[in-house]
């Protein structure tokens, strides 16, 4: 029995679920996007994430799932403060225009108005940007890692996608 092919076929297993796990992030965006109740398919993805996560080895790999759940934070924090700003402009929402006070609470509906939508919007594209800059940078490290074959290159390879991450936020 080889064990290197053994190996190399465990990880790859590894790898083509990560894949699965980038590409299921848009799907679920848009379901959710599309259809609310939708939006509870992150929960199993999140347990999908998490499972893999806890059980490979790999220090790459590690990191790629590590991405998908900074991407994930992200797009939760931002969609929080465009809830947050949206409320916050309903609390502004009394009299009208031509009340005592209107004109400065007009002004303020309309900014914070104006910023919910502005958070709604970049919740659904700065992860996705993240996302794909993390593939990218996964998929090279990865094919840099398996052209070499040797352990110091997998590490320089891994902590290549560390600093990337961190630069990526």
């Amino acid at each position: 029995m080889d064990l290197s092919r053994h190996s190399q076929l465990t990880q790859l297993s590894q790898l083509t679920q990560l894949r699965y796990s980038y590409f299921a992030v848009p799907v679920i965006y848009i379901l959710g996007v599309l259809w609310l109740p939708a939006a509870t398919l992150w929960i199993g993805w999140l347990g999908w994430v998490g499972v893999n996560w806890y059980r490979i080895q790999s220090p790459l790999l590690k990191q790629g799932y590590w991405v998908l759940l900074q991407s994930l934070g992200l797009h939760l924090a931002l969609n929080l403060a465009a809830v947050a700003s949206a409320w916050g402009a309903s609390i502004f929402n009394r009299g009208g225009l031509f009340s005592g006070g209107g004109g400065d609470d007009f002004i303020n509906l309309l900014i914070l108005g104006f910023l919910a939508i502005a958070l709604l919007i970049t919740a659904m594209i700065w992860p996705l940007i993240k996302l794909v800059k993390g593939y990218q940078t996964l998929m090279n490290s990865y094919k840099d890692c398996t052209e070499d074959g040797s352990v110091d290159s997998c590490a320089k390879s891994s902590a290549g996608v560390e600093d990337n991450s961190s630069e990526a936020v």
